[in-house]
């Protein structure tokens, strides 16, 4: 296991690799690569970490697939996004695109406490504007429809 926490760019690594259907299957550097605007080199050397991180097995000469801990980090990120996205949506009067912008700044290095307790003041009257993230768990073909996800596979790094 790795020092340290997981970082925001890792988790949208994982996330694009579960796209990717990194479930099932092992996804290669080179699809990560082109997915995510890398070198291959990184999208190995990343692949790489993510394993030392637990949350999936490298294969050499196949890739990573992902594991039932990554996957639990993977929705959870996801639920993440979407708590605080609704949040700033419905507490602070902002538009749909502005809120979902904000959320992909903040929710990651929100506390698990700070989701909570947004999550727990709107009970079940939470909501996505694609309808698809609020109840895992997940499958990557409903995922690449969510206006998030679908921004994180296929934008890649480039853009930021």
């Amino acid at each position: 296991m790795c020092k340290g926490d997981l970082t925001k760019r890792d988790r949208e690594h994982m996330i694009t690799i579960f796209l990717l259907g990194g479930l099932e299957n092992p996804v290669g550097p080179s699809k990560l690569a082109t997915r995510r605007g890398m070198s291959r080199a990184g999208a190995l050397q990343k692949m790489k970490r993510l394993e030392e991180y637990g949350v999936g097995e490298y294969m050499p000469k196949k890739g990573l697939k992902i594991n039932c801990r990554g996957k639990e980090i993977i929705e959870n990120e996801i639920l993440r996004h979407h708590v605080v996205e609704n949040f700033f949506q419905k507490s602070l009067g902002m538009g749909f695109e502005e809120a979902c912008e904000e959320s992909s700044k903040l929710s990651s290095e929100m506390s698990e406490r700070m989701i909570e307790l947004i999550n727990s003041s709107y009970g079940d009257d939470i909501s996505c504007e694609c309808g698809l993230c609020l109840d895992p768990p997940f499958a990557p073909e409903d995922l690449k429809e969510c206006h998030w996800c679908k921004q994180l596979f296929e934008e890649g790094d480039n853009d930021r």
